[in-house]
């Protein structure tokens, strides 16, 4: 049983991973298309404080913050392979859309992608 607790986050990463590759560089949904279907899909998980701090973030364009909370919210207890998919996923349509406006020179989101990388390395 410790073995198989052990290899989840592996196995998560994995699927993310999955999921990125199979998405491909196909545009995807938005960012508020994706804190839409976040809200739908989880229900009383929507409850999380991560994940509220993540939808409150997107909703007031802070969505390099959206991002570092929904990397929070995939540590909490409780939510299922489901739910952790439409966390993953609305966490790849929020970077796709700040890789998107930092191509264009916006540098907000520029700042935010950094914010997001500075996360990820600690």
């Amino acid at each position: 049983m410790n073995l198989r607790l052990r290899s989840l986050p592996g196995t998560l990463s994995l699927l993310g991973l999955a999921l990125l590759l199979s998405t491909g560089c196909s545009k995807g949904p938005s960012a508020s298309e994706g804190i839409a279907d976040l809200e739908k899909s989880l229900g009383k998980a929507a409850e999380n404080p991560a994940i509220q701090i993540a939808i409150a973030a997107a909703k007031t364009n802070d969505l390099g913050m959206g991002v570092v909370a929904l990397q929070e919210a995939k540590n909490a207890p409780g939510l299922t392979a489901e739910q952790l998919q439409t966390v993953e996923q609305t966490s790849q349509a929020i970077v796709q859309e700040l890789l998107r406006r930092a191509d264009a020179g916006d540098a907000r989101a520029k700042a935010d992608l950094q914010l997001i990388e500075r996360s990820r390395s600690q």
